[in-house]
């Protein structure tokens, strides 16, 4: 009896789509990681998933970008700006597997119906920096000795790149977005491992490719993913003067409930955030909702814990599903 009990119970562990989980949230999360996952996932659901390269960083790696649905209206999030964020390419490739598999199994995620994924498609950059990622999670030696002593000097003497942000070239890919790039305030004058913010906007290629692909897919709402701080932001404080207050509201709106449902403290735009990234961009040129979300406890100078992850996957795990419901909604009025 207690035999027939315990095979009952194991019956129920197994997952419902039928397959093991492919995205590995429990250890440190690599491009190569990433790179296989995309492909893996691709192959499993060949109706749903689709993936491209936006562009190569000059060591070969790629910047991937997945396509989720088959809707005309789209919606962008991306992670990994900074290397040390790389947990947000984690979230972020864990909510493609859940929303396809829920998908496929026609299962709601809490309130939440993937069948929006016919008719708006989330595009997701897991990884936006996969260099930098690279760089912070084994060091020097994952790279050619040529550029060793570069890196060094860029990390102010230090061998240890747990705290490196930048990209390989030292800058910092959230400073390069053309949103009040000329006034920003407390950067680096030199290529650093953080803060340093190009001799120009959209220097970086890694930048100029997102950018890029933005106006190719002309996304109605974006969220960014950064790290550390469990923080929402919304928005951009030069560019309340270009909308009207009907607007301003809708995207509060749509802000107050991701806060709602994510428990994040949302924060106001306010005059000390600067501009120079993503959603600061977006915002002004686009004039359509942007997120910034911070999704872990404030750490110093490194990664979050893999062991924070559960509980940030609790937090946003609806969060691509409504944005793609808003953005439909926005649409179709």
């Amino acid at each position: 009896m207690k035999r027939i009990v315990l095979i009952f119970l194991c019956f129920w562990c197994l997952p419902s789509v039928g397959h093991a989980a492919i995205v590995n949230t429990k250890e440190l999360y690599t491009y190569e990681a990433l790179t296989k996952d995309i492909e893996n996932l691709a192959a499993l659901h060949p109706d749903l998933i689709t993936f491209k390269s936006l562009t190569s960083t000059g060591l070969g790696r790629k910047i991937w970008a997945l396509k989720l649905g088959n809707g005309e209206t789209t919606i962008l999030l991306h992670g990994a700006h900074h290397a040390r964020e790389w947990l947000t390419s984690a979230l972020l490739m864990k909510m493609i597997e859940t929303y396809a598999d829920a998908y496929e199994s026609n299962q709601a995620i809490e309130q939440f119906s993937p069948r929006i994924l016919e008719t708006v498609s989330i595009w997701v950059v897991p990884m936006v920096n996969p260099d930098g990622v690279t760089l912070q999670q084994f060091g020097l030696y994952a790279f050619p000795a040529y550029i060793h002593s570069n890196l060094i000097q860029m990390n102010k003497g230090s061998k240890d790149f747990n705290r490196w942000k930048a990209n390989l070239q030292g800058i910092d890919l959230n400073r390069q977005y053309p949103a009040n790039w000329e006034g920003l305030k407390g950067v680096s004058l030199n290529p650093s491992y953080q803060f340093y913010k190009g001799t120009e906007p959209l220097e970086a290629k890694e930048v100029k490719a997102l950018v890029d692909f933005t106006y190719e897919i002309d996304p109605e709402l974006v969220a960014s993913y950064h790290s550390s701080g469990n923080m929402l932001f919304w928005g951009f404080h030069r560019w309340g003067l270009t909308h009207t207050t009907e607007v301003l509201e809708d995207y509060y709106n749509i802000a107050e409930k991701v806060a709602d449902i994510t428990k994040y403290e949302l924060e106001e735009p306010k005059i000390y955030q600067q501009g120079g990234g993503y959603t600061d961009w977006f915002v002004l040129h686009f004039k359509r909702p942007a997120l910034t979300v911070e999704i872990g406890s404030f750490v110093e100078d490194t990664n979050l814990p893999l062991s924070s992850f559960p509980t940030i996957w609790e937090r946003n795990k609806e969060i691509g599903l409504f944005l793609a419901k808003k953005a439909y909604e926005r649409k179709n009025p």
